[in-house]
């Protein structure tokens, strides 16, 4: 990654963020902002590999950082972005549904587990710390949930290491709608109701 957009409304939590970037890919020129607005408005954005951002800038609400953050994500193609935050994780599960394809870890997650998921995310990985999430996560090895198909943990395993519906339909010569319907059942069998929420139980 050449470019990254560091936006944090608190100065000294936006220095540590680009103090650990800049460890991990010393290369890359790293962007600060202390603003959604100001990432909207920088003549790099469309240039930038990566976007890490709070779910609010100095200027902004939650509410309205989200709908910026969404319009941000749509004049950039959806290319990465990582919301980095500790709001509660109810209420961010429930921003990250204008925001598909983000990851989000919390701020307060322990160092050594932040640092694989910053890993994880710059591998092109879209991780959701499950910290975030109130609600108890299952997986594919839960008893209580109903057992998977062959394809549909096919489908799972594809999702999990970052494969989008379009690409797996094309490794699995199936197709899009085939796909689909295949993560449709998934999350019913594990009673989750979002992307967000199947993201998450990707990272236990």
């Amino acid at each position: 990654m050449k470019k990254i957009m560091i936006m944090h409304p608190c100065i000294v939590t936006r220095h540590g963020l680009q103090q650990l970037f800049m460890r991990k890919l010393p290369d890359a020129e790293i962007i600060p902002a202390h603003s959604i607005y100001d990432l909207l408005f920088n003549d790099d954005l469309s240039d930038v590999d990566l976007i890490v951002s709070e779910l609010y800038g100095l200027n902004e609400n939650i509410t309205t950082g989200v709908k910026l953050l969404s319009f941000v994500q749509s004049i950039r193609h959806d290319r990465p972005l990582l919301i980095m935050t500790d709001e509660p994780g109810n209420q961010v599960l429930d921003c990250l549904e204008y925001l598909p394809g983000a990851s989000c870890i919390a701020l307060s997650e322990d160092i050594n587990q932040l640092i694989i998921q910053i890993d994880r995310v710059l591998a092109d990985n879209i991780v959701i710390s499950l910290s975030l999430s109130n609600k108890q996560r299952m997986n594919l090895s839960n008893s209580d949930a109903l057992p998977f198909s062959r394809s549909e943990i096919q489908v799972y395993t594809l999702l999990q290491k970052g494969f989008s519906i379009t690409q797996i339909a094309k490794k699995i010569s199936r197709s899009v709608k085939t796909v689909s319907a295949h993560k449709r059942n998934m999350m019913g069998k594990l009673g989750i109701k979002s992307e967000v929420e199947l993201y998450a139980c990707f990272n236990q």
